[in-house]
């Protein structure tokens, strides 16, 4: 694949970018890769990466974009080599190379790769805003956290709530790191601050294992009660 760079612009293959760390706390299920093509080639005004696996498997977990303070997009799947099965709130539908998956918000999708090498070219923005992109320590916090490194998850993802203090998401993994990384108190002070922005979240806090071991504390259990 040909690269080039020049003044204004850049040409590169997916094969040259590397694997970006993954926003889940399963990691990089099945081989799965996602491919950071924004952060790679600097774009700010829209939000774009690649997702791929090398075999059968899970290339889209299952999800809305409208619930727990999550950004409302739309999304298009382009899907760039190999072939998928999306599934469209409850809707089978095939799909191959070239192929064009557009889906509204609240529509809830997967999709489960069902050739190797299958890759999705995957764009996304909220109808009427500006791109807010998370900034690069989320990632990097994930990534700490994927591989346990919990103080280390915490100290990166402190920096991604100072750029951004008020995104519900970002003070949510922030508690969710700190549980895993003994720290109950700020923990809860975190949970708290995202409880106050969009009580719904208590409702994944309510199941989620990272927070296990802030379920004996009283403040807790009024917390989410």
């Amino acid at each position: 694949m040909a690269t080039a760079t020049g003044k204004g612009y850049r040409v590169i293959g997916l094969d040259d970018l590397r694997a970006a760390p993954a926003f889940t706390p399963r990691g990089n299920d099945d081989g799965r890769e996602r491919l950071d093509v924004r952060n790679e080639l600097g774009i700010t005004s829209f939000g774009i990466n690649a997702v791929r696996i090398p075999g059968a498997g899970e290339l889209v977990r299952e999800h809305t974009e409208k619930s727990f303070g999550l950004s409302e997009q739309e999304e298009l799947y382009i899907v760039l080599g190999g072939s998928a099965t999306f599934v469209l709130d409850g809707e089978e539908v095939e799909t191959s190379a070239g192929s064009l998956v557009y889906v509204r918000p609240e529509v809830k999708r997967s999709a489960i790769a069902a050739d190797g090498g299958t890759t999705l070219l995957i764009v996304g923005g909220t109808p009427g805003e500006a791109y807010q992109p998370l900034p690069p320590e989320a990632a990097e916090a994930f990534a700490a956290y994927n591989a346990g490194d919990y103080e280390q998850a915490v100290a990166k993802q402190l920096r991604a709530v100072e750029q951004v203090p008020d995104h519900l998401i970002v003070l949510y993994n922030l508690a969710c790191f700190e549980a895993r990384a003994g720290k109950t108190d700020d923990a809860i002070e975190h949970l708290k601050a995202a409880a106050d922005r969009d009580r719904e979240i208590l409702e994944l806090a309510r199941d989620d294992t990272d927070l296990d071991s802030l379920r004996g504390d009283p403040r807790f259990k009024e917390l989410v009660a």
